[in-house]
């Protein structure tokens, strides 16, 4: 996150956290506010770069699962001999576009030395010095889809024993993903059309691949998260530009890593993947964290000094939708959205302080009518902001998002989602 706005969001959610400091909150909702304002803090102020690793035997395409989730060919793909030597994080896109960390690591299983040079020994004593350096969020193990049938025993093994130092050195137990890789060679050779799946026996290849590495998981007593099929292969000009691509499930790995992934990491990852519906995956998060804090804060008899709590929630959710597009913008540009879209403040509280005075007779089922509109109006701007920044559609657009964002709270909330 650059330091703009990495201060724009600080300043909001300091003012955010001021307002709940003075609220009079009772002291149940004082405790799931300050909940809620924790995890509102790890996924914005606290934001930070993903920490990735790549395991798998040479050949497995670790690098080109690099490409193909971000779109540059920031590594040395070699088809004949071991390409990577030294394991080691790298910073994605480059070293002065620090948006994601990755540990591409030299191949398990090799037999020959690497293209690049060296300086430990085996793959798992190198990847043991890059992990006590740093803590990955998740290990990616890669397998071709043509050798889920072959002797992948040792590979897993040292997975198991990477799992186990990490957890001694670092005390945090490391979730895998299993990705086969390569589905589009598997039989029928000759199909290579997207979608991949959508030919029976193809299919029914890539199912037993799958099962297979589940299987052989589960022997091994490694926790597996999920297991996703991928095909990666993407050509690239001298420029960069892409000129030939078959990726095909990237998408589903970008979003599995988004929903996985610490909420401090959520962000960064989600603007980097280039996969829209990862992040629209944590923009929905955003939003839903947002709602919930809203309907609580609605929940409580406090007139109109929740006015600026809820503003300020609902400005930095618009920011950090923003950013996860690609788009930083600041406060006042956000809260003037909240006008565009016709989510008029004014206008809103009015009619919960109605709906609150109208039910004074009933003191709790004010409050909760009342929780309600504040949730509804804060998902509404959330849904408008999702639709004007990440779908890229107009104003118009993004106001019936909005009504439609609204509409579909309420129906959530009485249907008990």
């Amino acid at each position: 996150m650059s330091k703009e706005m990495g201060s724009g969001f600080g300043s909001v959610f300091s003012n955010i956290k001021n307002q709940i400091d003075k609220l009079p909150l009772s002291g149940k909702s004082k405790q799931k506010m300050i909940a809620n304002l924790s995890e509102l803090k790890e996924l914005t102020i606290e934001a930070r770069e993903p920490r990735i690793a790549l395991v798998g035997r040479r050949g497995a395409g670790k690098s080109s699962l690099i490409n193909a989730l971000f779109g540059e060919e920031k590594q040395m793909v070699s088809s004949v001999q071991a390409g990577t030597g030294q394991g080691k994080w790298l910073w994605y896109p480059s070293d002065n576009d620090k948006k994601i960390r990755l540990l591409d690591s030299r191949g398990l299983g090799e037999s020959e030395q690497p293209l690049e040079s060296i300086d430990k020994a085996t793959a798992v004593e190198q990847l043991k010095k890059e992990l006590k350096a740093e803590q990955p969020d998740v290990f990616l193990f890669l397998i071709k889809a043509k050798e889920t049938d072959a002797r992948v025993e040792e590979d897993l093994l040292e997975l198991n024993k990477l799992r186990v130092y990490i957890k001694e050195i670092h005390h945090y137990d490391v979730p895998v993903i299993c990705v086969v890789t390569q589905v589009d060679e598997l039989d029928p050779p000759y199909y290579k059309q997207l979608p991949l799946d959508a030919n029976r026996e193809k299919a029914k290849n890539i199912k037993t691949a799958m099962k297979l590495m589940e299987k052989r998981f589960k022997n091994n007593d490694i926790p597996l998260i999920t297991t996703i099929p991928v095909c990666t292969y993407v050509d690239f000009d001298e420029s960069g530009n892409v000129v030939y691509d078959m990726r095909w499930n990237v998408d589903k790995l970008a979003e599995y890593l988004v929903e996985i992934l610490p909420n401090d990491a959520k962000l960064k990852t989600a603007k980097a993947a280039k996969a829209v519906s990862a992040k629209k995956k944590a923009a929905k998060k955003m939003i839903v964290t947002m709602s919930g804090m809203a309907v609580l804060i609605g929940l409580e008899p406090i007139p109109f000094a929740d006015m600026p709590l809820l503003t300020g929630l609902q400005v930095l959710m618009i920011m950090a939708i923003a950013y996860i597009a690609g788009r930083e913008i600041s406060r006042a540009a956000a809260a003037e959205f909240i006008g565009a879209v016709g989510a008029n403040l004014g206008v809103a509280f009015m009619v919960r302080e109605g709906v609150r005075s109208a039910a004074k007779i009933i003191p709790a089922a004010g409050n909760m009518i009342s929780g309600a509109v504040a949730g509804a109006v804060t998902y509404g701007i959330g849904q408008a902001s999702l639709t004007y920044y990440l779908e890229g559609n107009d104003l118009k657009r993004a106001k019936e998002a909005y009504e439609r964002g609204k509409k579909q709270f309420r129906k959530d909330r009485k249907s008990g989602k």
